[in-house]
């Protein structure tokens, strides 16, 4: 993945996490990131401006460099990898329940928590993980928790598209993803010689907040197509903006500061994973582990509001703060304010 020079994400702050995690990376100047990748423009365009806007088409008058992680990667098929890990979890004894929804949650007499379902069913349980996604505020609101939250999640409706990559991206093995905030986009190859166009929540879009996800509309629109796919051909000279448009539409987590909250709530045995936004999904097997931590720790009576639980990663032996993710903390003034974090 190539990471482009941006203001709002200074490269030594990033470069100095990634040296604490012993990510290998590569710096580039402006010079050497295009003799490296001659397809693309090292023009430099920030701040970020509406494609309808002449500053939008104006020469740049200075380049950039950035730096490049070798070992990044992506999930091909979302789809599918949703699948097996559900699969596995069916192995491991998780049950599912499929074509209904959680209408009614409150704490039972006996201790934990009873679920009415719409299908007149309920479920009886000790504890409950709020993972519901772009719905998690509304299970937070069912439950009567998140009053004392100081950080909010509301649902955004985000769109992607895919594109013909440029001829020769890659030189015959998958082109590099890019970072480019400096222009508000993210490409990222595919296995089938495309290309996924989204987007980093540049300030001069409109932000498509909804109140309810499953009225957010699935379809792509014109607008946001035709804004994300030029700035990616701005970066990238050789790739064309299709007229027939084709791509995804869906629904972010999306949290104040653009950070996942992992936590506890003031109500006993009621436990969030929310606020994920669209960064989260390769993390989702070390975030398993992590949340059972939590509960495991808290529900033995230990007071994770004031002596924050660690969890030791299993395959690095990172020891992580889990308060770092806390429903309470101070909005980060780190975070980029986008899908970045």
């Amino acid at each position: 993945m190539i990471h482009l020079d941006v203001p709002v994400m200074p490269r030594e702050r990033t470069l100095r996490l990634l040296a604490a995690a012993s990510v290998p990376y590569e710096e580039f100047d402006a010079d050497e990131l295009v003799r490296r990748f001659p397809q693309l423009d090292n023009g430099r365009h920030w701040p970020n401006k509406p494609v309808t806007d002449d500053a939008f088409w104006a020469a740049s008058t200075t380049t950039l460099g950035g730096f490049y992680t070798p070992d990044a990667g992506f999930v091909d098929d979302p789809s599918l990898a949703a699948q097996n890990l559900a699969t596995a979890a069916a192995a491991y004894g998780a049950q599912f329940r499929f074509h209904t929804s959680v209408t009614g949650l409150r704490p039972s007499r006996s201790g934990g928590w009873r679920l009415g379902l719409a299908d007149g069913t309920t479920v009886d349980c000790a504890v409950v993980v709020n993972a519901a996604g772009p719905w998690s505020g509304a299970l937070n609101r069912l439950a009567g928790v998140g009053a004392e939250f100081t950080i909010g999640v509301r649902p955004l409706r985000q769109e992607v598209h895919e594109v013909q990559a440029p001829a020769g991206y890659g030189d015959g093995h998958l082109g590099p993803a890019i970072a480019d905030l400096d222009l508000g986009t993210y490409l990222r190859p595919s296995v089938h010689g495309t290309l996924f166009v989204g987007g980093t929540e540049p300030e001069c879009d409109r932000l498509e907040w909804v109140d309810d996800p499953d009225d957010a509309d699935p379809r792509v629109t014109a607008e946001r197509h035709d804004a994300q796919v030029t700035r990616a051909a701005r970066r990238l000279p050789g790739l064309r903006v299709p007229n027939r448009r084709s791509g995804i539409a869906g629904v972010y987590d999306a949290a104040d500061d653009w950070m996942p909250i992992y936590d506890r709530t003031d109500a006993p045995g009621f436990y969030v994973a929310m606020g994920t936004s669209g960064n989260q999904f390769k993390n989702a097997p070390v975030v398993g582990r992590l949340m059972a931590t939590l509960v495991e720790q808290v529900e033995a009576g230990h007071d994770h509001n004031t002596a924050p639980v660690h969890y030791a990663a299993q395959h690095t032996t990172a020891v992580i703060n889990i308060g770092t993710f806390s429903r309470r903390r101070l909005h980060n003034p780190a975070s980029s304010g986008t899908v970045m974090g």
